[in-house]
């Protein structure tokens, strides 16, 4: 699908970020004020709206609104129909590995929400382009297994159905479903409908990175599904196993953000979906770098094997495209950890 657009939305246009309690919506919404944007952050209750707003206190273009239900069109117009915003990042899905009732709750959030918000999109003229934020679990087959042989990228397509999610072992595989049916039903919803917006898709890999100053969970139990796997992997010990690498592709939220932003403004991004990667790592790398640059925690960072990776086992992955397109340039490691490990440390401290 070409863009529709015949420029880029730049600032000072209005963008609805809707789920903007998430921790990348959190970061989205602080470079979209930052480069003079106005918001309308959409969250599901009054309590995340008074945290959004706490988060960004003294941004004057932010106002945040409740819509309860996000699987429903009519909930999104009742509340945004009459502002008139330019475009939407959509963020709002579930992402964690607690739900028991998959279909309930995440397959039906995860699909209905990624087209309710098409479906408002589409009656509210205004809108030009809607950014809805998918998974590299969306990309990635794992039926194919390790397939050291292979490279993914954004022109490849996980396999899982709907009915997969519904019938699946565990809720990591209901979760990779669930993202799989949501953007596959986002681009039949575009294809079988005349609308006035284009749409791009961005699928990140596990995001690590910083809290925003003012969004910093109270508790280690309150930190990001990513973010929970550096913890996991950093603060069991010296003397720890470190544990197995879960989904070993990565990026930082800050660039993640960045990209939202870019792919508002970017024409040619329209229609186009991007996989957002700094690359492939593993949890002895998480060691290796933590126990370097933070020598510090070296009494709770596991050493394990130093030097070990396994990188030479599984996939890989590119992101060509998103680097040409979109002009990404990705964080390292070094900088993710660095910033990111000494907050996990002090919400742990907070908790004591």
């Amino acid at each position: 699908m070409p863009s529709l657009l015949a420029s880029g939305i730049e600032p000072p246009a209005l963008v609805v970020v809707t789920g903007a309690n998430g921790f990348i919506a959190q970061h989205c919404v602080a470079v979209l004020l930052r480069e003079g944007y106005r918001v309308i952050g959409t969250v599901r209750n009054q309590a995340k709206a008074a945290a959004v707003k706490k988060t960004h206190k003294g941004h004057t273009g932010l106002e945040v609104v409740v819509i309860e239900d996000i699987t429903n069109a009519q909930s999104y117009l009742d509340v945004l129909g009459h502002l008139s915003p330019a475009a939407v990042l959509h963020l709002a899905a579930p992402f964690h590995y607690k739900a028991t009732d998959f279909e309930r709750e995440m397959m039906i959030p995860a699909v209905q929400g990624s087209t309710a918000i098409l479906e408002a999109a589409a009656q509210i003229k205004s809108i030009r382009r809607v950014v809805q934020t998918n998974s590299f679990a969306s990309i990635y087959d794992a039926s194919a297994g390790l397939s050291p042989e292979k490279t993914y990228s954004a022109r490849d397509w996980s396999p899982l159905t709907y009915e997969d999610g519904v019938k699946a072992d565990n809720a990591p595989a209901a979760y990779r479903a669930s993202k799989a049916a949501a953007e596959k039903a986002a681009w039949k919803f575009m294809e079988d409908r005349a609308v006035g917006f284009d749409l791009v898709s961005l699928c990140p890999g596990m995001v690590f990175g910083p809290f925003l100053p003012e969004a910093k969970p109270a508790t280690i139990a309150g930190v990001n599904t990513s973010n929970q796997l550096v913890w996991a992997s950093l603060s069991a010990g010296r003397d720890a196993p470190v544990p197995p690498t879960r989904g070993p592709v990565w990026v930082d939220v800050r660039d993640v953000a960045e990209a939202h932003v870019k792919a508002l403004q970017v024409v040619e991004a329209g229609g186009s979906r991007f996989l957002l990667a700094n690359g492939v790592y593993c949890n002895q790398e998480l060691c290796d770098v933590s126990r370097r640059v933070l020598p510090k925690y070296g009494d709770r960072i596991p050493v394990g094997e130093p030097g070990k990776r396994d990188s030479h086992t599984h996939f890989g992955v590119s992101t060509t495209e998103t680097e040409r397109v979109l002009g990404v340039q990705w964080r390292s490691l070094e900088e993710s950890l660095k910033d990111v490990v000494p907050q996990l440390f002090e919400i742990e401290r907070g908790e004591a």
